[in-house]
């Protein structure tokens, strides 16, 4: 079973498990599990507007929360931004990005919790290791969630 989803046009980190308990803790929003994503995006856009989403926002009557997102770089009008967030809602990353006046080109998930794609070659798999997988399990259960 993956654990999130990625959308047709979303590449990137994708984590499979055979344990519904544990899919279950890493999709489930009160958990708070960040998911980082990286975006190019087409657009003019500055960090200022980029840091107004710590506070969330609200499009057509969806609450998105709490996002961090930085511009990483910028080669004309197409930037680089990194997000994280926690929620996990469809299509987020892009619908907040759009709510901005950008166009998102290519988004990419980088890392879901503690589990990073990294240098991962495209079309690679690479199982967890039993020791993180029961770490992440022990921090959930002692904090009730990734906070």
């Amino acid at each position: 079973m993956p654990i999130g989803r990625l959308d047709l046009n979303t590449e990137g980190l994708l984590l499979l498990t055979n344990d519904g308990e544990l899919k279950r803790a890493m999709e489930l929003p009160a958990n708070g599990i960040p998911r980082t994503y990286r975006a190019r995006a087409f657009g003019d856009i500055s960090q200022a507007e980029l840091e107004t989403l710590i506070e969330g926002v609200t499009i057509d009557g969806v609450n998105y929360g709490r996002i961090d997102a930085n511009l990483e770089r910028r080669t004309g009008r197409n930037q680089w931004i990194e997000m994280t967030l926690t929620e996990g809602k469809n299509r987020e990353v892009r619908r907040v990005l759009e709510h901005l006046g950008l166009k998102v080109s290519r988004l990419m998930r980088l890392s879901y919790g503690p589990f990073a794609l990294g240098d991962l070659p495209r079309g690679q798999a690479s199982e967890v290791r039993q020791k993180d997988l029961e770490q992440f399990r022990r921090h959930i259960a002692t904090r009730g969630g990734w906070r």
